[in-house]
């Protein structure tokens, strides 16, 4: 999110909850649960908008005020209950009512203004339904000390749900759309509203909360059964072993051993930012690109000569500007470029000389190489023979990594051994691979399982002994006469 974006966002919301804090005196504990309710939204926000690449539009203005609205309701309810007061005999329960009120008529709007501005988008959504957990939530807790605890059900369905999702990696899987959804939380939303106006009989308040834990107990129910039901159709047993050997939050669909630090690392040593150009080849699945595009800014074109693999990278993109085709390389995609990436790939071209001079020719001045090379002595014979397809494995000393790198126009500007942890990365696949070996295996077959485990045990060997070593590096272009090119 930039300056003027948050500059956009913090002054309404400095106005909004300052005037209701000025109004309604809710006190120390209120201004402390105010800001901290406020500074988790703004987070998620900027996070998301990072995301999804998106930027704020009339629709998520309206939900971020809603939002806001859901700050100063949570505010209210926590002082109230920290000053023993429920809600027949707090003196802001008219107060919380009416901004629940009001948020609810809100969540009808930010619909409306974003089908008239055409201003819909995933981040959009996602924030309008963060926004009626929110208040779900606030109220459901404001109104479980009058009425019983099964009330807090109700607004902690939605976060017990993401947080399974933690633990069970199939109910992270992609819903398909279903309006019934839309219905049963406007319908919770005006019961707890209505339990929390007290303008009913309580035993039609009661029986009214029980229906809204059932629709959301059908609602939820139901989604988790289509999930648990089509589990298997959207399981990949290979990705999922490569998720469970990085783990969860370093997992970014990469392909080789580099991890999501390490990524980062590279990336900002490169220089990239919102206005570079960057070029990916070999790109696989485009994980890290991606990872690079939504943290850091700028345009990425991935290339690689597998089509699936590019229909993979498509398919994950999103609203990222992230372009993918299908090509082999060399030759390299006419520039310029401010970055090329060459992520774990650069082992498969035997003449680096001839790839070296089409990255450096598709690169603006001063534009920067960042990649990692396996360094060692070419494979003997022996040691061809025993790696699976090893007509893809050309290691390259170091010191002639840097000849031939001079002489085709680069300067080497960073450079990190990266030997040890790769070693653990590949320790971590190896065992995962191995526990996953089944189910991989009725994916890509009995042959290319057993070579994948050959040529880990094999790269588990080389990285530890020092046979082969891993180097990150980055690599600026410099100015090459046509003489020197011809």
């Amino acid at each position: 999110m930039t300056l003027r974006a948050a500059s956009a966002l913090l002054l309404p919301q400095i106005v909004l909850l300052g005037g209701i804090g000025l109004a309604t005196g809710w006190g120390v504990v209120g201004w402390v649960v105010a800001i901290a309710a406020t500074a988790i939204l703004d987070t998620f926000v900027a996070r998301g908008l990072r995301h999804h690449h998106d930027v704020l539009g009339p629709a998520d203005l309206v939900t971020i005020t809603r939002a806001t609205l859901t700050c100063a309701v949570t505010a209210l309810v926590a002082a109230s209950l920290l000053a023993g007061d429920l809600l027949d005999t707090s003196p802001w329960t008219t107060t919380i009512t009416v901004l629940a009120v009001l948020s609810l008529t809100l969540d009808l709007v930010d619909g409306w203004v974003a089908r008239w501005t055409a201003t819909a988008s995933p981040f959009g959504a996602r924030a309008d339904g963060e926004a009626d957990a929110a208040l779900m939530l606030a109220l459901s807790i404001w109104i479980t000390p009058s009425h019983g605890w099964w009330v807090l059900l109700i607004g902690l369905a939605r976060y017990a749900f993401a947080a399974a999702g933690w633990v069970l990696p199939w109910l992270r899987a992609q819903l398909p759309p279903r309006y019934w959804r839309k219905v049963v939380t406007a319908v919770t939303s005006t019961i707890l509203v209505v339990a929390t106006a007290g303008i009913a009989p309580r035993p039609v308040v009661i029986t009214a909360l029980l229906v809204g834990l059932a629709l959301i107990t059908e609602s939820f129910g139901r989604d988790i059964w289509w999930l648990w039901h089509h589990r298997h159709a959207t399981e990949d047993p290979l990705r999922s072993a490569r998720r469970d050997a990085y783990g969860q939050h370093d997992f970014v669909d990469q392909q080789g051993f580099m991890t999501a630090d390490e990524i980062r690392r590279l990336a900002a040593a490169a220089g990239i930012g919102p206005d570079t150009r960057v070029l990916d080849l070999c790109c696989g699945h485009g994980g890290p690109g991606r990872l690079i595009t939504r943290e850091l800014g700028g345009t990425l074109l991935g290339v690689d000569a597998d089509a699936s693999a590019i229909a993979a990278a498509r398919s994950r993109t999103g609203h990222l500007p992230c372009s993918y085709e299908t090509g082999r390389i060399p030759p390299v995609p006419d520039g310029p470029f401010e970055v090329v990436l060459l992520l774990e790939t650069m082992l498969a071209f035997r003449d680096k000389e001839t790839l070296l001079a089409g990255i450096h020719a598709a690169l603006a001045p001063g534009g920067r190489l960042a990649c990692t090379v396996e360094v060692g002595a070419p494979l003997t014979e022996a040691e061809r023979a025993a790696m699976p397809a090893a007509d893809t494995v050309w290691p390259i000393p170091l010191s002639r990594l840097h000849e031939v790198l001079e002489q085709a126009g680069f300067e080497v500007t960073w450079q990190q051994d990266r030997t040890a942890a790769h070693r653990g990365v590949v320790d971590s696949l190896l065992t995962e691979f191995t526990r996953h070996e089944g189910a991989i295996a009725g994916q890509i077959g009995r042959g290319q399982v057993d070579d994948l485990l050959t040529s880990h045990r094999l790269w588990s060997d080389w990285l530890g002994t020092g046979r082969i070593r891993k180097v990150a590096l980055v690599a600026i272009a410099q100015p090459v006469q046509r003489s020197d090119r011809a």
